[in-house]
Order: structure tokens, then sequence, then C-alpha cells
């Protein structure tokens, strides 16, 4: 069965693709006749379908065991199976799971001083409210040393400096799932400006 290299996210192209890779899972891409770029390239915008749904709220069994079986081939470079290995984490995940148990208190702190250079950063886990404050001081995103917050939902991150009340920075890059995510994040030049609505004129 030849790889259906134009699979989209719907369960019977999921399956299709599961059911071409599953007999040749173990060969080599050459002996299995397989393309790893273009398969890469598939897997990917699966992927951006699963990521531009309105609510993943159910594990999809069907993708977590192709991802699953994907990843364990010998088709893929180091970064490529570790971008599987993410995917497989999100689609294991839904969005209802409960995120705040990837950001232990050391490492989240560790991300925010190497992220913004900080001196120190101290962190609060609401689990009512589903958020991460992080406090820290003297850090630096570009503008001068200051101390700030960096706050964290399950609907973006903020960096919120204490030098312009009402006012905060809130990333345009993808949720960050772990704390070496949010040390990227902040690192990440992808950035706009936001106002508190009470600050508004």
């Amino acid at each position: 069965m030849s790889i259906p290299y134009n699979a989209k996210y719907n369960t019977d192209d999921v399956v299709r693709l599961f059911d071409a890779i599953a007999p040749v899972w173990k060969k080599s891409a050459e002996e299995a006749n397989v393309d790893p770029e273009v398969l890469y390239k598939t897997l990917e915008s699966i992927m951006e379908e699963v990521r531009k749904l309105e609510k993943y709220d159910e594990v999809d069994k069907d993708l977590q065991a192709l991802l699953a079986m994907v990843t364990a081939t010998s088709w893929f470079d180091e970064a490529q199976v570790k971008t599987i290995d993410e995917w497989l984490g999100e689609v294991a995940e839904p969005e209802d799971s409960d995120w705040l148990e990837h950001f232990p208190e050391p490492e989240t702190e560790q991300a925010v001083v190497a992220g913004l250079r900080a001196r120190t950063a101290s962190v609060t886990i609401d689990k009512i409210a589903k958020g991460i404050t992080i406090e820290y001081e003297g850090g630096n995103y570009g503008q001068g040393k200051h101390d700030g917050e960096v706050r964290i939902s399950d609907e973006d991150v903020r960096i919120y400096d204490s030098r312009y009340p009402g006012k905060y920075l809130i990333s345009y890059d993808e949720l960050p799932h772990s704390p070496d995510d949010l040390k990227w994040c902040l690192q990440s030049s992808n950035w706009g400006y936001g106002t508190e609505e009470e600050w508004e004129g």
C-alpha cells in the first residue's frame, strides 16, 4: 500500500495513513519506499489542522497511535523525532487537562531568569483560576532592566513591566507547554502591546 501523503486531519485519512505505515515501520525508509521529508510535511499539516480546532478536549486515539508508531521508525532525523514526540504529547493531552502540572516551580523560575536575564524569579500557581504568575526582579526584554511579572494562562503569555502600569506585552508565539518552551518564548521577538480595559480611555 502506498503512503497517502495527501492525508488530512480526519478519521479516514489518519487510519489510512496508519494502515499504510504499519506493515513497514520496522524497515528502513528506502526498503519501505517512504519519503521521510514528504511524510513529515504531511504530519506537520495534520497537526496544524488539529491546532486550528475550536476545541480539542478528547484524545484522538487514532492520531495518537499513528504518531507513536511513526516516532518509533528510523526514518527521521533527531530534530524531527523530537518534534513528533512533542506532537504526540499535544495529542495525548486535551485542552481541559491540567497543563499547570507541566510547569514545576524551580524549572519555571529558571526559565524566567534565563529568558529575561532576571536576578530572581518567584512562581505563584493559581489552580482555581488556572494561571501562573512569575514575579521577577532585574529582568530585561530589550527595554532596560526592570521588575515585573510574567503571567501564563490557557489563552496567552504576558509580560507586565512595573514601569508601565496598565500595559503589557503579549506573546504571538504558540502557548508554551513546558519551562523550556517558556524560556524560548521569552527570548523571542514575536510580542505585541496590550492595555488593560480599566486603563483604557
